[in-house]
């Protein structure tokens, strides 16, 4: 018993002594035999919890090899820099290792050129207008995500590469360097892993620049609707472009009016289809790379119009396997298919088409019929909206398909040759017969578009400052529409007015419209990069345009238009950062104009000042010409269309117009708040009126004027984005035959325009609202009974979408309801006064988007 005693008193003795002894620090183990010094650090990042930052390809160069065990971390790294030309500086517990000083110091004075190209990592596609970030020096990749920057070598540099939708690629070098910097997305599936990340999953990117905004496309599969049209579906929830209404054929930007703005898909025009309803988008989603959207006060590198340019880039494939995407929703099926060729080409393909749809969303409707094809004063439903504006509610016919096709080849030292086509049509139809006032009334129309597009381009690089791109492009519009209006008396069987099968005096009225445009050009640009972030860059361009409108009305010939615009243009553009807060951007951009003979000059101004880290300050100002445009025809019944016409110098005048933006952004901790205000003036606009009140028939002249402020406020949250923009705005126009001289509200006036977007993630399930108010538009006002209120427009849309993978398929299963509280809204487009007979006017309608749950599929493998 007292040795039990003894033994126990040992080991409690033992044990507290062992416990009273300090806790030994865990021994680092370094076992390499020449390895690179960058795995070593990667190594003791993963086992030791080491935290490094590098420059990955330098360290490369250096071998190790040692085996022995270290006390501390400082003692590491100390011993592992002996004999090689770096220090170290320890931040917090990060290391930060850097060339050493002497090295620095025999380098000083010499140059250190950066240059490379940004892609997206596993699959090598191109990032094009990345911005680098360069010792507080802001870099920004070409078009096939190229870059360079020249700079004094006397200190150390350090690299932050970002790209809407991609892990931010943050590097520290001290020598020049050629390389492919891959970009990680910021959600990557792998098989059935799945990899998300929080930290840069930026929505849009607005505020860098004025009148500038990025958009990421990948966030658009996620906002309700049919999935099939997700640039529009982005695009409407920017402040500054135009969403209620629902225009269907073209974006107005800040107050431009139709035909002022352009699409541009991988250098070409795209001059629009019918897009009816929402549901179908000109560009095909599936191929969209990046979306970038210039709504006034651009460089002088960018031109032809007087409004607003939507840049797309379309995707250039997947260089590592071949890939296979379907996406299949009510009424269209859409595929897109991407090929490795060979170790350096891909090419990528794409089909969309209506087939039909699964159920008339009119049908589904559970707020109550709409039914407006009686007299003018009855109402159904919700149709408190549109005040005695409708008489007739029609449903359309409607069927689409496009095609789209690209190669693209990766040469030596990043040069790229690409070639992409597109090709695309649709239809649009409707017949009304009805009866009103002892008046049977028929309206048919018939309207067909067809769009072609091709371009080819070639980049090259002549070394480590300068870079050549040429490119010619071709695109093609042809739109084709008959309209039919009949009206004839009722005559009852014994000859007397009122209901029979007879008819009395009748009126029969044909318009038909053929309006083609075709555009073609040969680019050359060439970049230079000097020293600290100083660009310029130098183009020539050729471009012709040729335009055919034609109208015949009850037989007779109104318009016969064949016009032919060449233009030959060059640029200068430079980047000048004064100092690492202040950037300022000159540009020059003359024009002759074949048809008129005259020179145009467009010179161009922009500046950026840096307040602090968070708060950036943007101005521009510029010159703009636009040579072709869609001319206004407004008939005996105040209807207004819209045609493409070359300008003359007579007839049709050049669009000439000044900008002037101006603006303040706040970004921090993924808050984002941005203010920008703009004043348009532009001149040269063409209206024909075929004999109103107020006019006799022909071509007039005008000008118009526009501004408003747009505010923006985005805030983002690990996997969950929200947002709200509104724009304050007023367009007014003067027209010649007006003697008073006075300016007017234009017809797509609107006041207020609020929108809210937003996006939740709940593991796999998507969660997604977005709401569109506009205070109504001037032109309604021709359409309503006291010629005094105006129908406000307002949309909410809802969807929940989830996202799946099963072995080598990923897919999301999306429900989407449009317009889910059913108002009944006015569509600024499709809105036309049509004649019964009498002096009554009938008002026809297509409606907008009306409560309509939709579905979609998408597959990818």
């Amino acid at each position: 018993m007292k040795n039990v005693r003894h033994v126990v008193l040992s080991v409690l003795f033992t044990t507290s002594l062992f416990l009273s002894l300090p806790a030994q620090p865990q021994k680092i183990n370094i076992d390499a035999d020449g390895a690179p010094l960058n795995e070593v650090f990667i190594e003791l990042r993963d086992r030791y919890s080491f935290q490094f930052t590098f420059d990955d390809k330098s360290l490369s160069k250096y071998k190790i090899t040692v085996h022995r065990e270290f006390e501390t971390k400082e003692a590491v790294v100390s011993y592992l820099l002996q004999g090689i030309p770096l220090e170290f500086e320890k931040n917090g517990d990060v290391f930060v290792i850097f060339p050493s000083q002497k090295t620095t110091a025999t380098t000083k004075n010499k140059i250190t050129n950066i240059s490379g190209q940004v892609v997206e990592a596993e699959t090598y596609e191109p990032l094009p207008f990345s911005y680098i970030l360069i010792n507080n020096r802001q870099v920004q990749s070409d078009q096939n995500g190229n870059f360079n920057f020249i700079a004094s070598a006397d200190t150390s540099f350090n690299m932050q590469i970002s790209h809407l939708g991609y892990f931010v690629y943050d590097t520290l070098f001290s020598s020049s360097l050629n390389q492919k910097f891959e970009l990680t997305p910021s959600v990557t599936e792998l098989k059935e892993v799945k990899v998300e990340g929080f930290d840069i999953e930026m929505a849009t990117l607005i505020g860098n620049a004025a009148g500038h905004m990025k958009i990421n496309h990948t966030i658009a599969p996620y906002l309700p609707g049919y999935g099939d049209n997700a640039v529009y579906n982005v695009l409407r929830l920017m402040p500054g472009v135009l969403a209620s209404g629902e225009q269907s054929s073209d974006l107005l930007v800040w107050g431009g009016y139709e035909g002022q703005s352009k699409i541009e898909l991988d250098g070409f025009t795209i001059f629009g289809l019918k897009n009816f309803n929402d549901n179908i988008g000109v560009v095909n989603p599936l191929l969209i790379k990046t979306i970038r959207v210039l709504k006034g006060g651009y460089e002088a590198g960018y031109g032809d119009r007087v409004g607003g340019i939507i840049r797309i880039t379309g995707k250039n494939g997947n260089q590592a396997k071949p890939s296979i995407t379907l996406n299949v929703n009510n009424s269209t099926v859409n595929s897109l298919v991407e090929i490795p060729v060979s170790r350096k080409s891909t090419l990528v393909g794409a089909y969309r088409q209506t087939y039909y749809e699964l159920y008339n969303p009119y049908d589904l409707n559970i707020f109550g019929h709409r039914d407006m094809s009686n007299s003018a004063n009855q109402h159904n439903g919700n149709h408190d909206n549109f005040n005695g504006m409708v008489d007739v509610l029609v449903v359309p016919d409607y069927k689409f398909s496009d095609a789209n096709l690209k190669y693209t080849y990766r040469g030596e030292k990043d040069d790229i040759f690409s070639a992409s086509f597109y090709s695309g049509g649709d239809r649009y139809s409707y017949n009304i017969e009805r009866e009103f006032d002892n008046f049977q009334l028929g309206n048919n129309y018939n309207e067909r578009n067809k769009q072609f597009g091709a371009s080819a381009g070639y980049s090259k690089f002549w070394g480590s400052n300068h870079k050549s791109e040429i490119s010619i492009s071709h695109s093609r519009f042809d739109n084709e529409t008959t309209e039919f209006n009949s009206s004839s008396e009722m005559m009852g069987n014994n000859g007397e007015h009122g209901m029979g099968h007879e008819s009395g005096q009748s009126n029969n009225e044909i318009v038909q419209v053929d309006n083609e445009i075709d555009e073609s050009s040969v680019k050359i640009v060439h970049h230079v990069s000097l020293i600290n972030g100083i660009q310029l860059d130098l183009g020539l361009d050729f471009q012709q345009n040729n335009v055919l409108l034609y109208r015949k009305e009850e037989g007779q010939d109104l318009i016969d238009l064949n016009g032919l615009s060449e233009k030959y243009t060059g640029f200068v553009q430079g980047t000048f950062p004064v100092n690492k807060k202040f950037t300022v951007k000159p540009g020059l951009r003359p024009i002759y104009e074949n048809e008129t003979g005259k020179m145009f000059y467009e010179p161009r101004l922009s500046a950026s000042f840096n307040l602090s880290e968070t708060v950036r300050l943007n101005a521009a100002w510029g010159q703009y010409h636009q040579f072709i445009s869609k001319t206004s025809f407004v008939d005996n019944n105040l209807n207004y269309s819209w045609f493409w016409t070359a300008s003359d110098g007579k007839t049709i005048s050049a669009l000439n117009a000044q900008h002037w933006v101006g603006g303040i952004s706040y970004n921090k901790n993924d808050f984002l708040l941005s203010v920008e205000g703009y004043f348009k003036k532009t001149d040269g606009i063409t209206r024909y009126y075929n004999e109103t009140m107020e006019t006799g028939e022909g071509f007039y002249s005008g000008k118009s004027r526009s501004y408003g402020i747009d505010f923006y406020l985005k805030k983002e949250y690990k996997k969950n984005v929200a947002w709200v923009s509104y724009t304050l705005s007023k367009v007014e126009e003067n027209f010649s035959f007006d003697p008073s001289n006075h300016y007017r509200l234009a017809p797509h006036d609107q006041r207020h325009e609020l929108k809210f977007a937003g996006i939740y993630n709940w593991k796999s399930l998507y969660f997604s609202a977005n709401y569109v108010y506009g205070s109504g538009f001037e032109i309604m006002k021709s359409f309503n009974d006291d010629d005094t209120s105006i129908p406000f427009y307002s949309r909410l849309d809802a969807a929940v979408i989830y996202k799946f993978s099963r072995r080598k398929v990923n897919g999301k299963l999306g429900l989407s309801v449009l317009n889910v509280l059913n108002r009944a809204n006015i569509k600024y487009s499709n809105l036309r006064r049509v004649e019964s007979g009498t002096s009554e006017i009938v008002n026809v309608h297509s409606e907008a988007v009306p409560f309509t749950p939709t579905l979609f599929l998408t597959l990818g493998i």
